[in-house]
């Protein structure tokens, strides 16, 4: 009673408060033409876009979401055997958000940190960086791992926000299913079907920081079998802010545009055809550490440079169905990308071909099993501080995997039981196990525990690259001799994969109606870790003189480590226009370095470049169905990194107030870190890029349906 009289109070004083360049696809044309020759026969006049508000769903609902990210076929929610998040379409469009790294903070135990404007760090569950190399992420069953420095470029992973249906977020290992790199985590990106969105829409944006934004997309039926959505879109940022409170030279601009095709030739196929294209750049400041000369007798000095990024994808997928639960699908994509940074340019080009089978026989067993080939192909330009050697190389990966869930008692006791055997180019064969059992006591619990091995594959840069990243004077406490120290990182043949054996425990429960609760536990033991060996020191002459001493670190499997945590996710509905979501997560690390020789970057960056504690909670008002207001406060802890060095903890809000005058059109105003003026989240390693600082902003947006 006192909560809903208290609800009423607040709905009666804050309603009134609230009440007074495009990218173009010419590119794709041909095989657009081709699909619609295929498969199309008439076009009909499109039906209008329907939104499905979550915020509208009951918490038993919700439970019944379908996920496919934990065993590869659709399951509830509520049943999964793993620490699952779903961030639905409707949670990104509340919170505000204009890129997917920051979506991806509306997931308990996600590590999100802005480095500048172009750049974060993500990771789930440790090892936090800007390279966070144990987390794989998929965008519609497309790796957006690289294979160069073994980890996501986020500034180049984007698509329209308001076409994702959905973005499934595993904290804990994936690879039984998933392959190399899922080893804390896997994070998958699921679009809408093109039948979900046909007709027209127009998304505006521009504020103080997030200067402009614009999406043009439109839907269509081109018969009643088959539908197809194109987009383009552009977006500007402006600058960050540097500790001292000027321009940071790091703004950001890009443009993209795609298309997806859905169709049902026949009542037992379906197939998916999307593609993408993108250009854009970027600002940023480099920091280089260089030999003094008599025209520049510094030991560093800042550069401010501009980076361009190209590239483009496509992706064909098959399904049919094969009876009432078994089905086959195949899926083959390329992905081309170019990055012409100022220390470094790569272009790639990658082949994927997987082909996934599921079957139910008998009353107790439910199989996936698949095999996968992928081939990677770069070729890397030099500059005098980065080079890769060999200058360009391709990889093949070939994989293989089965997973079984085994009834042992129906709706209460299942075991799952799987494995991934893969070959890679740098390690030859991987084995990947993976044990779960879930009991379900009730229709409103679950309850699951897991042990999992996965494993990280060497990147190119583990054992190809060459970087001067570092000199020192002379006569430091770092460089007792009396020249110059220039420190050069190598990468090693030798490097093989880091390992991780992971135990996790899990319960998930609606314990009354209106809340639902998330607790999930883990303890992960890692070997093989990355970590620096001292190689050969030597000198280097000019006109037989001694310029100065090299020492050599080659990267090396000499540092091991734990994990230990749990988070726990909340929802409560306490009126039927309110609803409150919390979250809080909890991590420690401790790293050991096998050998004599302690390289504290890696150490350092393992153990603390990720916030121990991390809360969040969101509170969302719909006083009526035009009016919406969201309020959204995290707090996050202080992060360590080299040296010692910490960035402070903070406490920040977020909000959005949102207006529909008419059914198609909304108004939508954002804040953004509106409790401080400005706050730094990370700084980067090993490559020395100046951050920014994440600084109070505000943007105004309108969205057009039609």
């Amino acid at each position: 009673m006192v909560i809903k009289t208290l609800g009423i109070v607040l709905k009666r004083l804050i309603t009134p408060c609230f009440r007074s360049s495009l990218l173009g696809l010419t590119g794709f044309f041909p095989l657009l033409l081709l699909a619609t020759v295929t498969f199309s026969s008439a076009a009909q006049e499109p039906p209008r876009e329907t939104t499905a508000d979550l915020t509208e769903m009951s918490l038993e609902a919700l439970m019944n979401i379908e996920v496919t990210s934990v065993s590869r076929h659709l399951q509830r929610l509520g049943t999964a055997a793993a620490a699952i998040h779903v961030i639905s379409r409707d949670d990104i469009r509340r919170s505000g958000v204009t890129n997917i790294a920051d979506a991806l903070k509306l997931a308990p135990g996600v590590q999100v940190a802005r480095i500048d404007s172009n750049k974060w760090a993500v990771s789930i569950r440790g090892f936090a960086g800007r390279f966070a190399n144990k987390l794989l992420v998929l965008m519609d069953g497309r790796s957006l791992y690289t294979p160069l420095f073994s980890g996501v470029f986020w500034n180049i992973q984007d698509t329209v926000l308001e076409d994702i249906d959905r973005i499934e977020v595993i904290r804990g290992p994936g690879a039984a299913l998933w392959g190399s790199n899922a080893v804390n985590g896997v994070i998958n990106i699921i679009t809408r079907r093109a039948t979900e969105t046909t007709g027209g829409f127009v998304s505006l944006g521009a504020g103080s920081y997030e200067q402009g934004n614009g999406t043009l997309r439109y839907g269509l039926a081109l018969d009643d079998n088959v539908a197809l959505r194109m987009y383009a879109k552009h977006q500007e940022r402006d600058n960050g802010l540097n500790a001292d409170g000027h321009d940071a030279h790091d703004a950001w601009h890009t443009s993209r545009g795609g298309f997806r095709l859905d169709s049902t030739p026949t009542a037992r196929d379906t197939l998916t055809v999307m593609g993408d294209v993108y250009a854009g750049h970027l600002d940023e400041t480099y920091t280089y550490y260089q030999l003094p000369t008599l025209a520049d007798p510094s030991y560093s000095r800042s550069v401010a440079t501009d980076a361009t990024l190209n590239g483009a994808n496509l992706l064909t997928r098959w399904q049919r169905s094969l009876g009432r639960t078994d089905s086959l699908s195949l899926q083959l994509y390329y992905d081309y990308s170019l990055q012409e940074l100022d220390i470094l340019e790569e272009r790639r080009d990658t082949v994927d071909l997987e082909l996934q089978h599921h079957l139910v026989f008998g009353k107790r067993h439910n199989v996936v099993w698949g095999l996968g080939y992928r081939y990677s192909h770069d070729k890397t330009n030099s500059s005098s501080i980065v080079r890769f050697d060999p200058g360009s190389a391709g990889t093949h990966h070939y994989s293989g995997f089965m997973h079984d869930e085994i009834t042992l008692a129906p709706e209460l006791l299942a075991l799952i039981v799987g494995a991934r055997l893969e070959h890679n180019s740098f390690t030859g064969f991987e084995f990947q196990p993976n044990v779960r059992l879930l009991w379900t006591p009730s229709p409103r619990q679950t309850l699951w525990a897991a042990v999992s091995r996965a494993v990280r594959t060497p990147s190119r840069s583990d054992q190809d690259i060459h970087y001067r990243f570092l000199t020192v004077p002379p006569l430091t406490g770092q460089n007792p001799l009396p020249l110059p120290l220039r420190m050069e990182l190598a990468g090693s043949s030798d490097f093989k994969s880091e390992t991780l054996v992971a135990y996790e425990l899990g319960y998930r429960a609606e314990p009354v109606s209106g809340v639902s609760i998330d607790v999930a536990g883990f303890y992960n033991v890692y070997d093989r870790l990355r970590h620096l060996r001292e190689g050969a020191g030597y000198l280097e002459f000019q006109g037989g003189v001694p310029t100065n001493a090299v020492q050599s670190l080659v990267l090396s499997n000499d540092m091991e480590g734990r994990s230990l945590g749990f988070e726990v996710a909340a929802t409560w509905a306490p009126l039927d226009w309110w609803r409150l979501n919390a979250s809080y997560s909890y991590i420690d690390l401790k790293m050991r370095a096998k050998g004599d020789f302690v390289d504290d970057m890696n150490r350092g960056n393992a153990e603390g470049s990720t916030p121990r504690h991390q809360v969040s909670l969101r509170s969302g008002f719909d006083f009526s169905r035009n009016l919406s207001l969201d309020l959204w406060l995290r707090g996050i802890d202080r992060v360590k990194y080299i040296a010692g060095e910490s960035i402070p903890g903070y406490l920040t809000m977020d909000a959005r107030v949102a207006w529909r005058p008419m059914k198609n059109l909304e108004l939508s105003l954002v804040g953004q870190n509106l409790l401080d003026k400005q706050h730094a989240e990370f700084v980067p390693e090993y490559i020395f890029t100046s951050p920014s600082e994440v600084e109070r902003s505000v943007y105004a947006k309108v969205e057009w349906q039609f």
